[in-house]
């Protein structure tokens, strides 16, 4: 981290201690793949609490929790698996991270979404859709954006690097608890980079009047992804994308065999871009139907960023309406249906 960003972050993040006695920050790593999720959970906690390790294969399969004092204050961390899993299907892995609001009872006080601050790819857009989607338009106001790997700035402020992507800007404009930079190869707990990032997730706190995201909202957006669904198929249950059955090898057929292996791995990776494609394009159709973006009416321009801070901000502060709720639900399957008739012949044949 750079010295002026560092002397910036002091300035923004001025805080006061927390009080004797305060009640422990609950933190959820959320991230794809290989952003270092779990190698923040041990820079946080300064020990090896979570498995990590530098691998092309996803390694966390499970929420899993730990806590431990950091600057004085009881810090419980959940880690969870990446979305774009390499070995689970990706309704297995929703499943799992959503389990991280009941680890985190009665919620968490904050959700550390990682990123590298590198090239913002599709599977970095998809990504943010899928939290979004996951825990629906609330999950901004308890959201702090974790760029890992500081040191790869090289003294580059990381605004350069926001201003590059509109849409990562606008994603981090949303989220109330700003974006933080992490080096995590200082591992020291009482370092300025976990100073400042606790009293961010503080002054967070307390600009949601020291509430946390509750089980009520999560079950919320998960409402909308199902009601989505079955609005779709036009009442069916969506099945989830299973492991095909086994092949039955016959002595003497290694071409049958093969052929057949190589059908299975092409509908496994027609399942799971749907599946991709399917969860991306509901949480927009959602984003959209809760007025949080979409376009200007009559120009076909994208909202600005002002546009969309405002429409969040509005939404965050008061309950869906009945309205907004099927306005919700409507853009959710307006963009799922989108999807479902692209991969039709995969499911519906």
């Amino acid at each position: 981290m750079s010295s002026s960003e560092s002397a910036a972050s002091h300035e923004v993040c001025a805080a006061s201690s927390p009080p004797p006695g305060a009640e422990s920050l609950r933190l959820v790593l959320l991230g794809r793949t290989g952003t270092g999720r779990s190698s923040s959970g041990n820079t946080i906690l300064g020990r090896s609490a979570f498995w990590a390790d530098v691998s092309p294969s996803s390694v966390t399969t499970q929420c899993k929790k730990e806590t431990g004092t950091v600057h004085g204050r009881s810090v419980s961390v959940i880690d969870t698996p990446g979305f774009l899993h390499t070995r689970l299907p990706p309704q297995e892995v929703m499943a799992e991270v959503g389990r991280c609001v009941v680890l985190s009872s009665p919620g968490p006080h904050a959700f550390l979404v990682t990123l590298q601050p590198s090239r913002f790819t599709k599977e970095e857009r998809d990504t943010l859709e899928w939290i979004k989607a996951t825990f629906g338009p609330e999950v901004c106001r308890f959201t702090v954006v974790l760029f890992t790997g500081g040191d790869q700035l090289q003294g580059r402020h990381i605004g350069d690097f926001l201003k590059e992507s509109r849409e990562l800007l606008e994603f981090v404009s949303s989220c109330r608890g700003g974006y933080h930079v992490f080096d995590n190869r200082d591992k020291t707990t009482e370092s300025p980079q976990l100073e400042q990032l606790l009293k961010k997730v503080e002054k967070m706190l307390e600009n949601n009047g020291g509430g946390c995201y509750s089980n009520v909202m999560f079950r919320e957006a998960e409402k909308v992804i199902k009601d989505a669904q079955q609005r779709i198929l036009g009442g069916q249950q969506l099945g989830s994308p299973q492991k095909f059955a086994e092949v039955k090898e016959e002595q003497g057929l290694e071409l049958e065999r093969r052929r057949r292996r190589e059908e299975e791995e092409a509908r496994k990776r027609e399942e799971g871009l749907f599946w991709c494609e399917l969860v991306t394009a509901v949480g927009k159709g959602a984003a959209e139907g809760a007025g949080i973006m979409g376009e200007d009416e009559g120009k076909g321009k994208v909202v600005k960023k002002v546009k969309v801070m405002e429409r969040a901000a509005a939404l965050a502060a008061s309950p869906l309406s009945i309205t907004s709720a099927a306005k919700v639900v409507g853009g959710a399957v307006r963009e799922g249906s989108k999807v479902l008739y692209k991969h039709r012949k995969t499911f519906l044949h």
